[in-house]
């Protein structure tokens, strides 16, 4: 048997896939999803997705993947036994999401993955997790070729998102996208359905506000601009605001109340 070591920049320790692969959980969630025109009637659904281990026996995941559950479950890749977990704490707005498991046994020899920074463009990542089509665990590689704002598809919300040409389907949602040194870049969330290879990942910077924000018990979400505006990019418009054309801005259109105390 060949294992396979990566090496961490900064540890002599080596990283191998095999502990990789022992800190990834598939999520098997029970969810009842309220139907509002028709709320005396129950549908019960059952999903799939991805999750991983990281430091003080805590697995994220995405939002998405136990939006309105009523039973959650989670298994190691390797292992056959799933265990019961909970959800601690979810931000919807940014799609992601904390489950703790009770009993201890489910985490015995696992290695949690550690954070990296915001990846390069071009940076090479591997997306880990289990998508539909089978129980085993699943690896596509790409590059990072994008990172700009987009909208997250959960919570239509605009967000910090990277854009990757890994393989992202259905059940890869909440799986880990790491580096090269086997660090997390980011958390695979969604794909464009209307385009091939061309995925998004909720990337580090997002993610550690999320765990920062958790630290005191209290998760308080993430700050609005406070203003709506408007591109300044209509040659109209311009000329009425005296504005050269070959200049770009935006316009502040209203200001909410209690914004200028700096309450978004």
């Amino acid at each position: 048997m060949v294992s396979c070591f990566i090496f961490k920049a900064g540890n002599t320790e080596p990283y191998n896939e095999q502990r990789i692969r022992g800190a990834i959980v598939k999520v098997y969630s029970v969810r009842n999803k309220p139907d509002y025109q028709k709320p005396w009637e129950t549908v019960i659904k059952r999903s799939t997705g991805s999750g991983f281990i990281i430091a003080d026996n805590k697995i994220l995941t995405n939002a998405h993947v136990v939006a309105d559950q009523t039973f959650v479950e989670v298994r190691r890749h390797g292992q056959a036994k799933r265990y019961r977990a909970q959800v601690v704490s979810v931000a919807h707005e940014v799609d992601l999401a904390i489950l703790s498991v009770k009993n201890n046994a489910f985490f015995s020899g696992v290695t949690p993955l550690e954070f990296a920074d915001l990846p390069e463009i071009r940076q090479e990542v591997a997306v880990y997790g289990f998508p539909t089509g089978g129980n085993a665990l699943s690896t596509t590689r790409g590059i990072v070729s994008r990172i700009e704002h987009q909208f997250y598809t959960h919570s239509s919300e605009y967000f910090l998102a990277a854009q990757i040409d890994a393989a992202i389907n259905s059940g890869n949602s909440g799986g880990p996208v790491l580096d090269g040194n086997g660090q997390i870049v980011g958390v695979a969330m969604q794909a464009r359905k209307s385009a091939d290879n061309i995925g998004y990942m909720v990337p580090v910077p997002v993610i550690r506000h999320f765990l920062q924000d958790l630290e005191d018990k209290t998760f308080n979400g993430f700050p609005g601009l406070g203003l709506v505006y408007q591109k300044m990019e209509n040659p109209g418009m311009k000329r009425s605001y005296g504005i050269s054309e070959n200049l770009t801005g935006i316009l502040v259109r209203h200001i909410p109340d209690r914004s200028e105390n700096g309450v978004c």
